[in-house]
């Protein structure tokens, strides 16, 4: 009877491995090379596309901030948690929309003053996609 001596052989397997090594790091390769080129999004937006979303937001902070903070003080909640979770929910609501426009929106060094029925609020609006813009906003407004 014949000793078969490729049973014990790993030279083979070892081979297997690096290949798969190797069609592996080339498929993350070429992933990575697709991403960079913008060929994985849908839609890619340009400088306008930021500069008029950044004017989009500017039009709209000051009354989704007044009406929400006159809504939750309605419904009896205090008037630093009313504005504190206005600010909360459209930082969340842009963030969102920015998703589906393939930038990135959010709110940075936030400043609340509070007098009275007088509020100040002072934020920077941070706009990032191909390009980057940070507009600081302040608005005040009155609630009754």
């Amino acid at each position: 009877m014949r000793n078969n001596d490729l049973i014990k052989n790993d030279s083979g397997q070892m081979l297997l491995a690096a290949g798969l090594v190797l069609l592996m790091s080339l498929l993350s390769m070429s992933l990575y090379g697709v991403k960079v080129a913008g060929y994985d999004l849908p839609r890619t937006s340009d400088v306008t596309d930021v500069l008029d979303t950044t004017e989009e937001v500017e039009k709209i902070f000051l009354p989704s901030l007044e009406n929400r903070t006159q809504i939750r003080v309605d419904a009896g909640m205090d008037l630093d948690d009313a504005v504190l979770d206005s600010l909360d929910s459209i930082e969340y609501d842009l963030k969102s929309h920015g998703i589906l426009r393939g930038m990135q929106i959010s709110l940075t060094d936030l400043e609340i003053e509070i007098n009275d029925n007088n509020i100040a609020v002072m934020t920077i609006l941070n706009i990032v996609s191909d390009s980057t813009i940070e507009l600081p906003l302040s608005i005040e407004f009155e609630i009754l």
